[in-house]
């Protein structure tokens, strides 16, 4: 019986050597490596797609990823409609500005000048630049400052002319206080426009809508219930489907839903969902309207990969990528051609 009890300590002290072998691993960082995008080849993909990792904008063509900026804290990019140019935010630590570059991510020459010198609070931001449909147009968020606290940070969309030469812009919306702002500006061929509007509700709860206007200033509508928790609207090419995130009051969970929408009464139809149960962010179209990109771990606690989706009909879920580090907060840029 000794030596049966010997061999039990021996074979418990070996479990436990080896579970603590395992957990030195994590610890050393021992998990799946982060790979930069021109290091991997992925499915292709039709049309060209400009994503963000570190800083640094990819350009996504043939099933292979070239990177086009240096990781200088460049994020959001969007593409004019005639693919030639990109506006794309570059952020610093306590401002960021709007930057136009080519196709190749050569710049050509900065927007906005948010940066003043002194207290870092008098700084401004910039963030989701969009053209507009014709291309003449620049949308994007600013934080337009209080003049009771220039700590109160709530974004507002801008439109501004396209045209680096041309000066002037117009405020289109008014946010609701202390939420945040209004996000993510989705220019529309009739001039109107969709966004993220957020509100507080009476028990203090953030809540993300679908917003749409048709005019600067005006009070605009909502297109979708506040429970639903929906934002980063995304529309198809045609105008008549909307693709959003919806959390339903989960901060664990999303799901990706698409509606039909009619463009010239403001009507949104019943959403389908498409992918359920993931960290999904920032839909995107492409530009055929077939397929919907979007950027959602492929592991809980993983990090941001890029998928696809039919946009219709039975969801058929790819994922693209499986060890990059997308951000989440740059949504894929999809054009034609390349």
């Amino acid at each position: 019986m000794r030596w049966l009890f010997g061999f039990a300590l021996l074979i418990a002290m070996l479990a436990f050597g080896i579970g603590v072998y395992h957990a030195a691993g994590l610890l050393r960082g021992e998990r799946p490596v982060v790979h930069r995008p021109n290091e991997v080849s992925a499915p292709p993909l039709p049309g060209t797609l400009y994503v963000v990792q570190s800083g640094a904008i990819f350009r996504f063509q043939h099933g292979n990823f070239t990177q086009i900026t240096k990781e200088e804290g460049w994020m959001q990019p969007a593409v004019a409609p005639s693919g030639g140019r990109l506006v794309a935010v570059r952020r610093q630590t306590n401002f960021s500005d709007l930057y136009l570059l080519t196709a190749g991510g050569r710049l050509v020459t900065q927007l906005t000048n948010n940066y003043v010198p002194g207290a870092a609070e008098s700084n401004h931001w910039s963030f989701y630049p969009r053209f507009s449909p014709d291309g003449a147009t620049l949308f994007y968020d600013y934080d337009p400052k209080s003049i009771y606290n220039n700590y109160e940070v709530d974004l507002a969309i801008y439109a501004s002319p396209a045209d680096p030469n041309a000066r002037g812009s117009v405020e289109w919306t008014r946010p609701n206080a202390f939420t945040g702002g209004d996000v993510i500006p989705v220019p529309l061929r009739s001039g109107g426009l969709l966004y993220t509007k957020y509100s507080i509700d009476d028990s203090f709860h953030v809540r993300a809508q679908v917003w749409v206007e048709l005019r600067p200033g005006s009070p605009g509508q909502a297109l979708t219930a506040p429970e639903l928790g929906c934002g980063q609207p995304a529309v198809s090419p045609n105008e008549k489907l909307i693709a959003m995130v919806c959390t339903r009051g989960s901060n664990q969970a999303a799901e990706l839903d698409v509606a039909t929408f009619d463009s010239a009464t403001l009507a949104l139809g019943s959403a389908a969902t498409l992918v359920a149960n993931q960290l999904i962010a920032a839909p995107a179209f492409s530009p055929d309207g077939r397929l919907i990109a979007y950027l959602a771990p492929a592991t809980p606690g993983g990090q941001f990969q890029l998928w696809t989706v039919d946009s219709s009909g039975p969801p058929s879920v790819r994922d693209i990528t499986t060890d990059l580090g997308l951000d989440s907060t740059s949504a894929p840029a999809w054009v034609g051609g390349g």
